[in-house]
């Protein structure tokens, strides 16, 4: 394949594929800046491949890519890699599917993480788990009202936050 043509696809797949391997990227890292090193490292590693293979299932050539990629950033940065991890049976899941107001949820969760370790603890059992006052008192070994009025408290931190 001469180098205009394989050029021509190769903008083609990226423009296809880089959204949602940015997003595969994010969900494993949890890092914005670092999925888009992690992103344009994938698409190297594809161009440098394209140019002396033929890939005939481009997208389950690119998702292995981007997976290897995150495997080799956790070997890494941690003692105990993932590869580890999954030969012990675990397997991290993306749990975030719907990608709808990601920026603001990703704001807000970064504005979460600036209040104190109790009131992180509130917001997150109450808004991102849907517990009840009432069931978080009971977790807490706290009464209701108290709980209500503490996430109460907990939201008008927040706010002053995001102002």
């Amino acid at each position: 394949m001469d180098k205009e043509k394989l050029k021509k696809e190769f903008d083609g797949l990226y423009e296809t594929y880089s959204d949602a391997l940015f997003r595969y990227c994010f969900f494993k890292t949890r890092d914005r800046e670092l999925a888009k090193d992690m992103l344009q490292e994938v698409f190297l590693k594809a161009w440098v491949y394209m140019q002396s293979h033929t890939i005939l299932q481009i997208r389950p050539f690119l998702y292995q890519l981007a997976r290897n990629t995150v495997i080799d950033w956790y070997r890494k940065k941690k003692a105990s890699s993932l590869e580890y991890l999954m030969e012990q049976g675990f397997e991290p899941e993306d749990r975030i599917s719907d990608t709808s107001g990601f920026a603001e949820k990703e704001q807000a969760m970064k504005l979460v993480g600036q209040l104190g370790s109790e009131d992180q603890e509130l917001i997150i059992l109450r808004f991102v788990e849907e517990l009840s006052p009432k069931e978080i008192g009971e977790i807490l070994g706290e009464r209701e009202n108290t709980i209500s009025v503490r996430i109460h408290r907990a939201l008008e931190r927040l706010r002053k936050l995001a102002h």
